[in-house]
């Protein structure tokens, strides 16, 4: 069976009568969705107005955590929980399990900033272990051992998250942002890792005649040297090491990309905006080797990661796979490609003030970033919120 082949369901003997709950894409990827739309304003507005009070978190944590634990996680729990079921050919949850899911998710974004610490805490880090748990089940009934390690990388994630909270609480001394962003360092090595898998195989299939290159000895390698480097940035280590080190993988992830014929994908959107999303990634490896030569912030960094390589995957993934799954033609119209320009958008206005002097206000940019992204997400649903919500035009269960 393939690894990753996500864009034909299985038949099950029954589904639940609303479409929303057949199969788990469908309400996280609205999730994830309205959510992305709501919580950047929400963030611009603290950032310019002041912290709101809170029991629960607040200003710059609340903002970097949710991009990660509220819109991040939920994109990957609809992925995972569509693409599991298409490995193994075992079901995943549907119908109130699924709902079930869907709700814990939901309340750790309503608690965490209004509950008492302990309560909104316990709700936010309990979603992670559930899902790892639920992969898990079908990924050893169907012996699939190659996909073992999601549940492992998911409890990693979870694991900081706990950490995460006990430092915010001062129950733990330690800086409690390094948490987070030890968990876009894992973020982005699944990405490595499922890119490494869907997109040559998707332009392989729409582009007939492509030729493509693969390394066996990189594929085998890239994902954990990747992940070795990107922990490592975050330690005081030396920076001569860490510098050479990050130009190299950032070479060795742009040969393999390149591989897989990304400058003949430009009149397919579905294609390009994920060969771009990788390409951030290359980008961020050379401007990791910068920054420990102290040529630009690492904030920067970070966010063409978070917005840059994640943004667009994700933007990139949502639309696809929504699309195969509700038995639509792959092919992206005028929503999807605006989506997709204006994430891009968004990442270069979020990293363009950090990395060359400007005139004006720091605030303007944040806020012509967060529209573009917002708009994205409008233009996400101004579509797909209905083909969410409806049965598969073929009549196939999912």
């Amino acid at each position: 069976m393939p690894l990753l082949q996500i864009e034909e369901s299985l038949p099950t003997p029954s589904e639940p009568s609303w479409a929303l709950w057949r199969l788990g894409f469908r309400p996280f990827y609205l999730l994830a969705a309205g959510f992305a739309l709501c919580a950047v304003p929400l963030w611009l507005w603290q950032y310019t107005h002041g912290n709101w009070q809170s029991p629960g978190l607040t200003g710059m944590a609340w903002h970097a955590h949710e991009m990660i634990f509220g819109y991040a996680v939920a994109v990957i729990a609809g992925f995972l929980l569509t693409a599991v079921r298409n490995w193994t050919g075992v079901d995943t949850p549907a119908g109130a399990p699924l709902a079930a899911l869907a709700l814990l998710w939901l309340a750790g974004r309503i608690l965490l900033p209004w509950a008492p610490p302990i309560l909104g805490a316990s709700i936010d880090i309990a979603f992670l272990p559930a899902l790892a748990l639920s992969l898990r089940r079908r990924l050893r009934q169907s012996g699939n051992r190659r996909n073992d390690f999601i549940p492992r990388l998911l409890c990693a994630m979870a694991a900081c998250n706990l950490a995460f909270h006990l430092a915010q609480n001062g129950w733990l001394h330690i800086d409690s942002m390094i948490l987070l962003q030890a968990v876009l360092m894992l973020i982005t090595t699944l990405e490595i890792i499922l890119a490494g898998r869907v997109i040559p195989m998707f332009t392989r299939n729409a582009v007939p005649g492509i030729r493509q290159y693969r390394l066996e000895w990189l594929e085998r390698s890239i994902a954990p040297l990747s992940l070795l480097v990107l922990l490592a940035d975050l330690l005081p280590l030396p920076a001569r090491v860490l510098g050479a080190a990050n130009l190299a993988l950032a070479l060795l992830h742009a040969v393999r990309s390149y591989g897989w014929g990304a400058f003949k994908t430009g009149r397919q959107p579905l294609l390009w905006i994920l060969h771009l999303g990788y390409g951030w990634i290359v980008i961020a490896f050379a401007a990791f080797a910068l920054e420990q030569a102290r040529e630009i912030p690492v904030v920067a960094v970070h966010h063409m990661l978070a917005i840059g390589a994640l943004g667009s995957l994700t933007i990139g993934m949502i639309t696809r796979t929504a699309l195969g799954h509700s038995g639509r033609a792959l092919r992206a119209g005028k929503p999807e490609t605006a989506a997709y320009v204006l994430v891009l958008l968004a990442a270069l206005m979020r990293i363009t003030p950090l990395l060359v002097p400007y005139r004006g206000s720091y605030a303007a940019w944040m806020t012509a970033s967060a529209t573009a992204w917002s708009l994205a997400f409008v233009c996400y649903l101004w579509k797909y919120a209905a083909i969410l919500n409806r049965p598969r035009t073929d009549g196939k269960a999912g």
